[in-house]
């Protein structure tokens, strides 16, 4: 039998492939600029509703069209009524659409931090910090109660309530093992939190195609770039991780780190955010350079990060059942 012909990439060649995509995703943005960007509705067009009155550009519209803003945004806008003060008359669309959003975070914020106690938070002055800033303290937050929770919750059933059935010949990871993992994850999570926190600001300040309301679209093109956006994040993510593993540079410095966890013995549901940070920052910006591509509803793309955070653990944890389409579901 002969020899590999298999070569490893090189930095040229990485960069002619990047160069190539991003030529292609810079076409596909054109297009999708032309036929529907150009063509969605503006908020200027719907009347939203905030606290009591309506507030949308458009006076003309009757009520019976309004998009009503969820009871639990209407009440904070209430109570904050100074802090968020706006004549929205004057706003133009994407003005518009970064108040929304930004009341939208302030909302997650005060849900965060009501893990906070009081004393903590005036101490550090919580109030005064920037925005992005917020964002990051919750996604921090928020990413360790996902992780610690959901894995220990994981690694309960399927170890001490389940073992018997899936582990039967006592192939369990060692605490050492899984130790390290906690470890290895808990380091990276104020980096992994960076982005998300990033990414929420790039997307207020309008440079993405990212949108507020399913009704500047429709149900039709949500669902539509919903499943456009998902095929790309997944061809991104592929490609990212398969050039760790195909680059020397990436693999020995960056990727090697969480593929010490590779049997059976070692790998455990706390495996699954157990990267180096930057190797977990390129296999998750996919969901970020997309929204540069599609419109994408700004709540959903969080909630498919959360999405990601569940299904990593799932990934990870030795289980195998099948659930298509779904990959490596247990």
């Amino acid at each position: 039998m002969g020899a590999s012909t298999k070569t490893m990439e090189t930095f040229g060649s990485t960069a002619a492939k990047a160069l190539g995509f991003a030529v292609f995703c810079f076409g596909v943005r054109q297009v999708v600029l032309a036929t529907t960007v150009t063509n969605k509705h503006k908020l200027r067009d719907l009347t939203v509703w905030t606290t009591q009155s309506t507030v949308g550009r458009n006076e003309t519209l009757g009520v019976a069209k309004s998009v009503k803003l969820p009871d639990w945004m209407s009440d904070w806008e209430l109570e904050h009524d100074g802090r968020r003060a706006h004549d929205f008359a004057k706003l133009d669309d994407q003005a518009f659409q970064r108040y929304l959003l930004e009341q939208e975070a302030e909302w997650k914020n005060e849900l965060a931090f009501c893990l906070l106690p009081q004393a903590f938070k005036e101490k550090i002055k919580l109030d005064t910090w920037p925005l992005i800033a917020r964002a990051w303290l919750r996604s921090f937050m928020l990413a360790n109660l996902i992780y610690l929770g959901l894995g220990l919750t994981w690694a309960y059933y399927i170890y001490n309530v389940y073992g018997f059935r899936f582990f039967p010949t006592g192939a369990t990871p060692r605490v050492g093992d899984v130790a390290e993992q906690i470890k290895v994850s808990l380091g990276a999570l104020p980096m992994y939190s960076f982005l998300p926190a990033l990414c929420e600001n790039i997307v207020e300040r309008g440079w993405t195609l990212a949108y507020v309301r399913v009704d500047e679209y429709g149900w039709a093109n949500y669902l539509f770039y919903f499943f456009a956006y998902m095929a790309f994040v997944e061809f991104g993510v592929y490609w990212n991780h398969r050039l760790l593993h195909d680059l020397r540079f990436g693999y020995d410095k960056l990727h090697y780190i969480h593929h010490k966890y590779n049997k059976e013995n070692t790998l455990s549901p706390f495996a699954g955010l157990a990267f180096h940070p930057i190797d977990g920052i390129l296999q998750a910006i996919p969901y970020f350079w997309t929204l540069f591509v599609f419109p994408m509803h700004a709540l959903t793309y969080e909630l498919m990060l959360f999405s990601t955070a569940v299904w990593t653990t799932n990934i990870h944890d030795c289980v195998e059942v099948e659930c298509q389409p779904i990959m490596g579901a247990g």
